[in-house]
């Protein structure tokens, strides 16, 4: 054989064939591409007649290929040639072909490469693009390179996915560096675990994500002790990674390549690693996440000398795709913020929506009630008027104004800030569930504030909405309960003297600022 590996290459092709599925962390030009062939060829050696599916979206899809860029494509069956040496027959149907030929081959997924056993068997790797259309209809061992730069990867992984699972003898490989954009899908399936700590290694280093997918990690400190090295950008003489990154013009995305930092600032607005933070705690602290219907024992966790909130993200409607209804009970404990209990359903009853948050207020006795009344006016005043009486109701409305440390910002802006900053500083707990990182991963940064995205099952931030109401809830003013004596008469809408800061019980009339995405 005339190729050589490094040893994290030789790490991976060794240990890797432990497992039936695995994603590759590597640091950019690290040799996925050629370990990725070379594997291809061992799959192809090793099972006559298998097919390996080799998709790759290290090329720039949906416009002109340039020659440089098929040269990549040459470059995969160049090295499964090369390792099968004089040992067997290697056809592709890119022999003799010009480069823009071989770009349209790729294009419309009809490249492949041969490997003849005798005059009926042979193995195919078939090298496709990487789009959700074309991922169907294959079966064998699969291949995914460059996956952090699959646009909707989530989709694209559930449609390869069947791909390899009809056979236990199939395998599926993908390798990344981290993208740009935090909220991608290949950011959760390389996500260490908190607090893990990296020594380099010319090996690599093995780890698992939290769905329990091995993880094989090569940053540039990695690969420089394999004999992988980085170039200075004037001399070209080999350096070290820090001096290459002292030297690189964005940090950032010198990090991100090379170190493998999982950079924070994408378009989620909640980290992922600090919600992964959050989470640990909660677990720590027993903090649950329900759906549908409450807990028997949820008030069993609660600290009866914390002081405590209750936020809620209403939406009075049952359908399967519409906006469930998101409750949080949340604690205040030396500076962070318990949610003892986050919580979702889905009513079109208005009436049992109000009996669930009287069941909820009565069971924990919170100092406020903090409700989103942005798009359910009336019916969030129904449930001040009725509830009042046990605890301080506090009508929150996203487009109204607000004024902190002298900043002007919408009350959506002023509250997201406060829950993304205390995940991020490390003062909060979440529930440990799936559900709930999800829930919050759907939380984006947009033109200075937040937006929620919608899922395909409805969920829209609505339990991230809920803790940040509780949060406002452990926050606002509650004051002193008074009793007086008041005139008897008609009704007045107006607020009470001396209490401004109280809402008038009949609603304003909405005037379209809307901006709570909440479906009435």
């Amino acid at each position: 054989m005339k190729i050589r590996l490094a040893e994290y290459q030789r790490e991976l092709l060794r240990k890797g064939r432990e497992f039936g599925i695995l994603m590759m962390l590597w640091r950019r030009q690290g040799g996925k591409t050629t370990t990725f062939a070379w594997q291809a060829l061992r799959w192809m050696l090793e099972n006559p007649g298998t097919l390996v599916t080799f998709s790759t979206c290290s090329l720039a899809l949906g416009s002109e290929m340039t020659e440089r860029e098929t040269q990549l494509l040459t470059g995969i069956i160049s090295t499964i040639r090369e390792g099968v040496g004089a040992a067997g027959r290697v056809e592709s149907n890119a022999d003799g072909l010009d480069w823009y030929d071989i770009a349209d081959l790729y294009q419309h997924n009809r490249l492949e490469v041969s490997l003849f056993h005798d005059r009926t068997t042979r193995s195919r790797t078939k090298i496709i693009a990487a789009r959700y259309e074309t991922a169907r209809g294959y079966s064998g061992y699969v291949l995914l390179d460059e996956v952090g730069f699959i646009r909707d990867f989530k989709s694209f992984y559930e449609a390869i996915e069947p791909v390899f699972s009809r056979n236990p003898d199939y395998r599926l490989w993908m390798a990344t560096t981290p993208p740009e954009d935090d909220s991608h899908y290949s950011y959760e399936l390389t996500a260490y675990p908190p607090g893990m700590e990296f020594v380099p290694d010319a090996r690599g280093t093995w780890y698992e994500n939290e769905s329990g997918m091995p993880v094989h990690r090569v940053s540039a400190d990695d690969a420089e002790l394999a004999g992988v090295h980085l170039y200075d950008p004037r001399t070209r003489q080999p350096v070290a990674p820090a001096q290459h990154r002292v030297k690189a013009l964005d940090k950032v995305a010198w990090d991100r390549n090379y170190g493998l930092v999982f950079t924070q600032g994408g378009v989620s607005a909640v980290p992922l690693v600090a919600l992964h933070q959050a989470q640990l705690l909660g677990k720590e602290l027993g903090c649950v996440f329900a759906e549908d219907e409450l807990p028997p024992d949820w008030t069993a966790n609660l600290d009866p000398g914390a002081e405590t909130a209750v936020g809620a993200d209403p939406a009075t409607t049952e359908k399967e795709k519409s906006n469930p209804f998101g409750v949080a009970v949340t604690q205040l404990v030396d500076g962070s913020y318990i949610a003892r209990l986050l919580f979702r359903f889905r009513s079109g009853d208005p009436a049992k929506c109000k009996a669930i948050l009287r069941e909820i207020v009565e069971a924990c006795r919170p100092r406020c009630l903090a409700i989103d009344a942005t798009s359910e006016r009336f019916w969030a005043a129904e449930v001040r008027d009725e509830l009042g009486a046990l605890t301080h109701v506090e009508l929150i409305v996203n487009s109204e104004r607000t004024e902190y440390l002298g900043e002007s910002m919408t009350m959506k802006t002023y509250l997201g800030n406060l829950a993304v900053n205390a995940i991020e500083d490390r003062q909060a707990a979440l529930p440990p569930d799936k559900a709930v990182k999800d829930d919050f991963r759907l939380v984006r940064r947009f033109k200075g504030g937040f937006d929620n995205m919608l899922d395909s099952a409805g969920h829209h931030g609505d339990v991230f909405d809920g803790w940040k109401n509780s949060i406002h809830g452990l926050l606002v003013p509650v004051g002193e309960c008074e009793a007086e004596a008041v005139a008897v008469g008609n009704p007045s809408s107006a607020a009470l003297p001396g209490r401004p800061e109280r809402m008038h019980d009949t609603p304003p009339p909405d005037d379209g600022t809307d901006s709570g995405g909440l479906i009435a």
